[in-house]
């Protein structure tokens, strides 16, 4: 009776691990075929299986031998390769990451036998001295390797779950790691070694009888899971000392983009203060003008002909004063420096293109600082002129436009940037974002972080919408002022 419960709680543990290997894989790979719901828990079907057919069948190597080891990694690995999504090296990557946990939490748990052996001793010693009766001293051990299977399945999925656990809250950065997962490999193929290497000393033969190291070395209770728990811990923390190091390293490059945008905004308004400097020293001169279209006009009239010579001097001043011409006028100094900085430089690298900014007005009422403005506007632009880059080298009979528009839902302010691609677009299956086309794309994709960041500083949202070959992006805030403002 206790062997068939021993083996119903085996089962129920396995059950337990198939649903923590099924949320492990899932964090970081989706399966090929999503045929229904059940199809996420292949991989922990395969897992219960394995080890119930080997519990069942009591074959030969199972469950402490190297081959067992061996074997169960050597399935995951062809079903993993075959099912889920990825490279290889992220694959095996799960592999052993879930190999590696489940192993050193299992050495871990060992430590409980140790505690086993000195009660029953202790019972022993109270049954002695007749403190015990004989016959619950018998049934208590007849049931101490039940009880003794018990606690040590509950440390050992304790540990499984938490590890599991820690490394899902942890996983953040998705495109670097399936970039570079060797760095995260290397630790978990190390603890995978130690635990075959465990496996293949903690049982020795001698003059033909097999030997526990733990009978013979009572110190290495203490020692390997001590040596376990150590090498559980690194892998946790190596794991999430390499999250960090992606999270900043994807801080510093948000931070150069904002210090380029930062500069970029102070040469925009630096342009807009020059062309104001130039209206006021028009208005300046204007007396002077004045007095010379006077004099000429008095020349005129004392029969000499000068018209040419007054014509040519009408055109030096509309030459000058079309040059201070400011043709985007939202009603916000910084959203007309950055339209007119990035307008002009769209004309100059994409002949042909159209650009408009006509419906696009920023009232002085609106609660959305100067500053969020401009990155929104100066993001959105540089990805729309971009997007119109490309459109015009690959398809140069193609219309390119871009155009920016706003209005009003009830509270919410809109700013639309639409323009024109080629029509190919990769979604971020995370942030349903476009992905950059760029090489470097972990440097970029930051212009579209940048402005839902701004989008949710004011209660806000930001949408990307796909239509044939018109990309819209579509940005929402809290735009009205409160009357405490």
């Amino acid at each position: 009776m206790s062997d068939l419960l021993m083996k119903l709680f085996m089962i129920a543990l396995y059950l337990f691990e198939g649903v923590f290997i099924q949320r492990l894989f899932q964090t970081f790979a989706q399966p090929r075929w999503s045929t229904g719901k059940w199809s996420e828990y292949v991989v922990s079907m395969i897992w219960v299986m394995y080890h119930s057919i080997c519990l069942t069948m009591n074959m030969h190597f199972y469950p402490s031998s190297v081959w067992n080891l061996l074997f169960y990694i050597c399935i995951l690995l062809v079903f993993t390769a075959f099912w889920y999504q990825g490279s290889m090296v992220l694959k095996l990557f799960l592999v052993m990451q879930f190999t590696a946990i489940h192993e050193l939490s299992i050495w871990a748990s060992n430590s409980v036998i140790y505690f086993n052996s000195k009660i029953i001793q202790l019972l022993s010693i109270l049954a002695g001295k007749e403190i015990l009766s004989l016959g619950m001293l018998l049934r208590l051990i007849s049931i101490s390797p039940l009880l003794l299977s018990i606690v040590v399945g509950i440390v050992r999925e304790s540990m499984t779950f938490f590890s599991i656990r820690r490394i899902m809250k942890t996983y953040r950065h998705r495109q670097p790691f399936e970039k570079n997962v060797i760095p995260y490999l290397l630790p978990v193929a190390a603890s995978v070694m130690t635990a075959m290497l465990i496996r293949l000393l903690i049982l020795t033969v001698e003059n033909g009888n097999v030997v526990v190291l733990y009978e013979k070395y009572p110190e290495l209770y203490l020692i390997v899971p001590l040596l376990a728990v150590l090498l559980l811990f690194s892998n946790l923390f190596s794991f999430e000392m390499f999250q960090k190091m992606i999270g900043l390293q994807q801080e510093r490059a948000e931070k150069l983009v904002l210090e380029n945008q930062v500069i970029s905004l102070q040469n925009s308004i630096a342009e807009m203060e020059t062309i104001y400097d130039g209206v006021r020293a028009v208005k300046h001169d204007m007396k002077n003008h004045m007095l010379v279209l006077q004099t000429l006009l008095h020349e005129q009239n004392s029969a000499h002909d000068i018209s040419s010579e007054i014509e040519r001097y009408f055109q030096n001043m509309y030459t000058s004063v079309e040059q201070l011409d400011n043709r985007v006028h939202t009603g916000n100094p910084v959203s007309d420096a950055v339209i007119n900085s990035k307008f002009q430089y769209a004309k100059k690298t994409i002949h042909g293109i159209r650009l408009a900014a006509d419906e696009l007005i920023v009232p002085d009422t609106i609660s959305v600082e100067a500053y969020d403005i401009g990155i929104i506007l100066s993001n959105g632009l540089d990805n729309a002129i971009e997007a119109c880059q490309k459109l015009r080298r690959t398809k140069p009979e193609e219309d390119t436009y871009i155009s920016i528009r706003s209005f009003w839902k009830g509270k919410m302010y809109f700013i639309e940037i639409e323009n024109s691609f080629d029509g190919v677009m990769r979604m971020d299956t995370n942030s349903d974002w476009p992905c950059s086309t760029k090489p470097d794309s972990d440097a970029h994709g930051i212009g579209l972080r940048n402005i839902h960041s701004c989008a949710q500083k004011y209660g806000g949202d930001m949408d990307c919408i796909v239509n044939g070959r018109r990309f819209i992006l579509s940005v929402m805030v809290k735009g009205q002022k409160s009357a405490n403002d």
